[in-house]
């Protein structure tokens, strides 16, 4: 049985309800909803995205994860909602062991999902650098691949994913990648679940590539060890519904991610439970749902599951706003001496929407650098779990993506957004909702 078995046959066995979340020591049995509250202060955002990156990290099926999803389940609860987890089994990405040895220099990095294994030990043999020009250089070696990156642009995921697999065919034993990122630290990719990879890959970050090359060139052999534990654990996306006439809006999040995702996936985290807060504050003659999917880094497979098994129909639902990545994170410049941290929003990311919602977007976030303009609905050009809103023909949505200078690094912690950065885009949002829903 191959891996996309496996999970299709797991999936369709654990993906049922599990009804409301047991009640945490000391919460009140009463919904909490104070009507003059103000859910949307930087300093309350700030706050959820502290304690979202608090729990470590967060890749699917890890103890981040799953304390984010009780967190999850817990808030909305108290906030009067109907609360479901719906668990769904991926591949563990965690590791005991990943670091490359020669020369002399050890190199921890992060073993690149899907895991491939070294033999117990490592794996011992000659390096070489990967040259698409003369590919047989990397037969039965360790290659070394390292692919530029222009400044301001994104780490170039899927250049390294085509040299991985061009590696592989020409015979290499295992890969080591210098990743390219503005951070100089490992840049995790995005990966199909149910991809599977024959050698071992391990992630190297830029910063070290000076000792990597003066290493190598010393024509050594090195030694790739990347070990256990591997197999499966389940994650759980948590949705949460409230109201019983009218139609649906949905708000929908990711909380999963390779590493703590502080300005990746916390502003979106944040603003999701801001949004649950005002919502129950408010008297509006329709359904909401919130739902916060694991799952994400493995090319959105718990949204996938979502949108097969619990997701309304797109004739009972109003409106769905997607709250994508790093859409609230803060800019860094690149400079010779590293990043320097500023304090203005991040400008690679993207709001999208529907043409029944470009106007009432246009005006929302009139004067928010890079978003003031959203772009239209276009299936062909839309990215992350927003990409999949479009492809089940929910006529009426809106939502961001994007990167930031730290994305998908272990550095990525809450320093990664403010809250003076977070709030205009929070109370954004809400005008978003509130005219779509007074439209009817």
């Amino acid at each position: 049985m191959n891996r996309r078995e496996v999970l299709t046959g797991a999936s369709a066995v654990v993906l049922a309800g599990c009804g409301q979340p047991e009640q945490a020591p000391g919460v009140a049995a009463q919904p909490v909803v104070v009507p003059g509250d103000d859910p949307f202060t930087g300093a309350g955002l700030m706050k959820d995205v502290e304690t979202y990156v608090g729990f470590g990290t967060h890749r699917t099926g890890s103890a981040g994860d799953l304390q984010t999803s009780e967190w999850f389940a817990r808030r909305w609860h108290e906030l009067g909602y109907d609360v479901a987890q719906n668990e769904f089994p991926c591949p563990n990405a965690d590791t005991t062991t990943a670091k490359f040895e020669t020369a002399g220099e050890t190199f921890e990095g992060f073993a690149q999902p899907p895991l491939a294994f070294s033999e117990p030990g490592g794996i011992t043999a000659p390096t070489a650098y990967w040259n698409p020009a003369s590919a047989a250089d990397v037969m039965q070696r360790i290659a070394v691949v390292h692919i530029p990156r222009a400044a301001g642009a994104p780490p170039p995921g899927a250049a390294y994913r085509e040299a991985f697999e061009k590696c592989r065919i020409a015979g290499a034993l295992g890969i080591v990648a210098v990743m390219s990122s503005p951070s100089g630290e490992v840049s995790a990719i995005n990966t199909p679940v149910e991809m599977l990879m024959e050698i071992p890959v391990l992630q190297i970050g830029e910063k070290d590539k000076a000792r990597v090359d003066a290493a190598v060139t010393k024509r050594q052999p090195g030694k790739l060890t990347i070990e256990g534990p591997g197999g499966f654990r389940n994650g759980k996306t948590t949705i949460a519904r409230r109201g019983t006439a009218g139609n649906w809006v949905i708000i929908s999040t990711p909380q999963s991610g390779w590493f703590t995702c502080g300005g990746e996936r916390g502003p979106g985290i944040a603003m999701s439970l801001a949004l649950a807060k005002w919502a129950a504050q408010r008297d509006f003659p329709v359904r909401f749902l919130f739902v916060a999917t694991s799952g994400h880094e493995w090319t959105d497979y718990g949204a996938h599951l979502f949108h097969e098994a619990d997701a309304p129909d797109p004739k009972d639902t109003m409106l769905w706003f997607h709250l994508g990545a790093s859409f609230g994170a803060r800019a860094y410049q690149e400079t010779a001496g590293g990043l320097q941290v500023l304090d203005t929003p991040n400008v690679s990311r993207t709001l999208m929407a529907s043409e029944d919602m470009l106007a009432g977007c246009r005006a929302a976030f009139a004067g928010q650098v890079s978003i003031e303009q959203p772009a239209a609905a276009d299936l062909a050009k839309a990215l992350g779990e927003y990409r999949l809103v479009l492809e089940e023909g929910y006529s009426s949505s809106a939502g961001f993506w994007g990167y930031n200078a730290k994305f998908h690094t272990p550095v990525d912690g809450a320093d990664s957004t403010t809250g003076a950065i977070m709030e205009p885009v929070a109370r954004a949002v809400a005008k978003v909702i509130e005219e779509r829903i007074a439209r009817g």
